[in-house]
């Protein structure tokens, strides 16, 4: 609302224009794009927080790095190169190639750590695997990590993608307006270390009181290097888990259990029970006849009512999609406590994602024009 009512930096502009050295855009999933501007300092914090965040996966300067995220004004492309670069990585440029030149890459060059969305990772092995590539086999990619939206925290969808790639994978939770805020470690134990010397952590119910271990609230953020644009107390709508154990690899910074469990703007309400579409990607992710799925919420014979369209492996006879439908009614029932529809469409029919996934309608508030 700030930026749009005294466009084009709002009034948080701390720092005279000429300081600053670069610009980028929220990725808007919920409205008009932010624009964030960074002095030479605040830019080298970012990618050095994310610089950590791939150390602490077991990045080292012997490896090569591809980030195919979109090229663009958005961060996720530049922080990870950046981030490599700062690493001593040597850095293949994949923003503006397609899927199959990235694929060419890999199969190519020695590159051992790849960064990507999840849905973009998963479009990513299903792609090659119709060109009868197995990414697991015919490259070298040893970690991969991934950002943007939930899924390598998650996992069944984690699992997947180790799966696909024949490696470690791990989740970078991050904001264009913080920085690059969270890490796992190589130790795998669930948590999501917090970089406290960037940004200071807060979790808040939802009287706006602090949570203490084993609460789960809103976090909220005040970045603690960032001059041109500072921002104190910033309500990121995402909702985190404090630890109450301590991680085996020894840190003792703060920590949230199993990342980002849920965003904000992404809950919806359906006959009186709250349902976020993360936990039904976890419950659907264990069916490995799933090759994607698209959520709906709707009015149906007037009552709200969810529909998951499922794209089921090609390999499955009809009798067999018949039979997956049913399996995941009934896991879906169980684990939201709600009758969900289930639509099997041809296989192929849903669409794949090279950036954020845009999984989720909510036919009851959108305007069809």
């Amino acid at each position: 609302d700030n930026q749009a009512t005294k466009p084009p930096w709002g009034d948080l502009l701390a720092v005279p224009l000429a300081d600053v050295l670069r610009v980028h855009l929220t990725s808007a999933t919920t409205g008009r794009p932010l624009a964030f501007l960074d002095t030479r300092e605040d830019w080298r914090g970012f990618y050095h927080s994310y610089a950590r965040s791939l150390h602490a996966y077991g990045v080292r300067k012997t490896d090569m790095v591809m980030a195919a995220f979109s090229y663009g004004p958005w961060i996720g492309y530049w922080s990870g190169f950046y981030a490599a670069q700062e690493l001593g990585c040597l850095v293949f440029p994949a923003g503006g190639l397609s899927t199959d030149q990235r694929i060419d890459a890999l199969l190519n060059y020695p590159i051992t750590v790849l960064g990507c969305t999840p849905s973009y990772a998963l479009f990513l092995a299903e792609h090659a695997a119709k060109k009868g590539i197995d990414l697991a086999k015919d490259t070298r990619v040893r970690i991969t990590w991934h950002t943007g939206e939930p899924g390598a925290s998650i996992p069944a969808t984690r699992a997947r993608i180790e799966a696909a790639f024949g490696a470690q994978a791990y989740d970078l939770p991050g904001l264009t307006e913080i920085a690059a805020w969270g890490f796992e470690c190589d130790a795998r134990s669930g948590l999501t270390h917090v970089h406290e010397d960037y940004c200071y952590p807060e979790v808040l119910d939802e009287q706006d009181r602090p949570v203490g271990p084993g609460g789960r609230g809103e976090l909220v953020f005040t970045s603690l290097y960032r001059k041109a644009m500072p921002l104190i107390r910033y309500r990121t709508r995402d909702v985190v888990q404090v630890a109450d154990r301590r991680c085996p690899c020894g840190r003792t910074l703060v920590a949230f259990e199993g990342g980002v469990l849920a965003r904000l703007d992404d809950m919806k309400k359906v006959r009186g029970i709250i349902v976020y579409p993360r936990r039904i990607e976890e419950l659907v992710r264990p069916h490995a006849e799933v090759d994607e799925f698209q959520i709906v919420f709707r009015r149906h014979e007037g009552l709200d009512d969810i529909l998951v369209r499922v794209d089921p492996s090609p390999s499955l006879s009809l009798s067999e999609r018949d039979g997956l439908g049913a399996q995941l009614g009934e896991s879906l029932r169980t684990g939201l406590g709600l009758r969900v529809s289930v639509e099997m469409t041809e296989p192929g029919a849903l669409p794949r994602w090279d950036h954020k996934a845009r999984r989720v309608k909510d036919e009851r508030t959108e305007v069809p024009f």
